[in-house]
């Protein structure tokens, strides 16, 4: 059983690898989360008996029902009541991500946000800087990371002509929109992740969070300000393309972002009047919105094709990897907990480190350079939730998730690498390794320190 478990975690370490240098590698990173996270559970199955005597023996009992334990009832139980467990939580998610995702699709496709290019070109470089963080935060907050920065740097590419103003703020939108997805419980899929298996709830989770991550915007903001002087470089044309797809006035584009953006944030309400899952709230808010557009463009409903822009086709691909690349990973964290790797490491620092402050240092490097999406899923499997002593950081909002959270945000920050947003970003701007040590790596790092030392603060 050693042997099979050293495997299964020389696999996906492997796999994690693979997926950080994907900009030296040329391999889709979904694709090699999905394909570890099949190849670790099939592993799995070699000493499934083992496994589940160990890790859900009563379980198993009552599975059984007073029969025998065979080669099929193991791998019946494996399928029916261990691996089914984490496809629900994962595809949880993933309907969350693809409301939402849609929502801001939708927004973006009837012009709603034709008026941020026109309202965001002015001529101060640093006030432009503080906007488009600040919007990137409230957008984020409300979206997943990786669609909040491909609309924000197709914003930036419309009115920023300097290549060089261009990835300075590229840093600024993938801070910011980090620290906005772990702000909320709906803004990326980590902390919705923590809010599904419920060692969090949206109101405390938030109250938590807010200082850290303000403290930590406004830390990186003034050190990335230094670098700015002068104006900002725009474009001398605005590119419009409200064509057939957008000919809403101005006060139905208004209507349709608060419909879009307060339907997003009355999710949380709805899984607490009824408890239902929350991604049934965010499937709610999109038909409601479609039914808005279909009213706003009744006359409209006739024409067979719409004109189609970039920024839908892009989302469309980027989603389908998050789907791929999230059921990959989850199968992957899964796979850790169940053959017992991630209670030796729970066990390891609760003997030898015991310390909130030291496991964020370590999740933060550990997301700089793995993912940061299979890292909050390791460090929420690591640990389960204390559910008597309310004291505890381990608590349901304990001290623990929300430092999970922060930490794996912006370690995910430091090399590009640990985020598909990250990514998203080395691609669109070309950035270089050797710029970004420079410049970027040593305010990541101070905006951190501030951020865990209002954490100390207020915690």
């Amino acid at each position: 059983m050693l042997l099979v478990t050293l495997i299964i975690v020389s696999v996906l370490l492997f796999a994690y690898l693979m997926m950080s240098t994907e900009q030296v590698n040329r391999i889709n990173r979904a694709g090699v989360a999905m394909f570890s996270g099949v190849i670790v559970w099939i592993l799995y199955l070699l000493r499934a008996g083992d496994y589940i005597h160990m890790v859900h023996p009563d379980e198993y009992i009552l599975f059984l029902d007073g029969a025998f334990s065979t080669t099929t009832s193991v791998k019946e139980f494996v399928s029916s009541h261990i691996l089914a467990q984490y496809i629900a939580e994962a595809c949880s998610v993933i309907l969350f991500l693809i409301s939402t995702n849609t929502i801001l699709e939708m927004l973006n496709n009837n012009g709603v946000f034709e008026a941020l290019t026109r309202w965001l070109r002015m001529r101060s470089s640093r006030r432009f800087l503080w906007i488009l963080s600040i919007l990137t935060f409230i957008i984020s907050a409300n979206v997943d990371n990786l669609t909040t920065v491909v609309l924000m740097m197709g914003l930036v590419g419309k009115i920023v002509k300097s290549h060089y103003q261009r990835q300075i703020f590229a840093c600024t939108i993938l801070v910011s929109a980090l620290l906005g997805g772990c702000f909320t419980v709906i803004g990326d899929m980590t902390s919705l992740v923590l809010w599904e298996r419920g060692v969090i709830t949206p109101s405390a989770f938030s109250a938590g969070m807010v200082l850290p991550c303000l403290a930590s915007l406004v830390t990186f903001n003034i050190l990335l300000g230094t670098m700015l002087k002068g104006g900002v470089e725009t474009t001398s044309v605005i590119t419009r393309y409200d064509l057939d797809d957008s000919f809403l006035s101005n006060w139905q584009k208004i209507v349709f972002l608060i419909i879009g953006i307060g339907g997003l944030w009355f999710i949380p309400s709805f899984h607490s009047l009824t408890k239902l899952p929350p991604f049934l709230g965010a499937l709610c808010v999109l038909s409601f919105l479609w039914v808005v557009e279909g009213i706003f463009n009744f006359k409209r409903n006739g024409i067979a094709i719409f004109v189609q822009r970039n920024y839908l086709r892009n989302t469309e691909f980027i989603g389908m990897r998050i789907i791929l690349y999230f059921i990959g990973v989850a199968l992957g964290a899964g796979a850790l907990k169940e053959c017992g790797a991630l209670g030796y490491c729970a066990d390891w620092l609760e003997s030898n480190v015991n310390n909130i402050y030291i496991y964020g240092v370590l999740l933060s490097v550990l997301s700089s350079v793995v993912d940061n999406v299979p890292v909050v899923l390791m460090g929420l499997n690591m640990f389960p939730m204390e559910l008597h002593d309310t004291t505890s950081a381990f608590a349901q909002n304990g001290f623990y998730w929300q430092m999970l959270a922060y930490c794996c945000a912006m370690g995910g920050s430091l090399l590009f690498v640990g985020t598909l947003a990250g990514q998203a970003i080395l691609q669109i701007e070309h950035l270089s390794l050797s710029w970004y040590v420079r410049h970027y790596a040593w305010r990541v790092i101070a905006a951190w320190s501030v951020g865990v030392l209002v954490f100390w603060l207020s915690h």
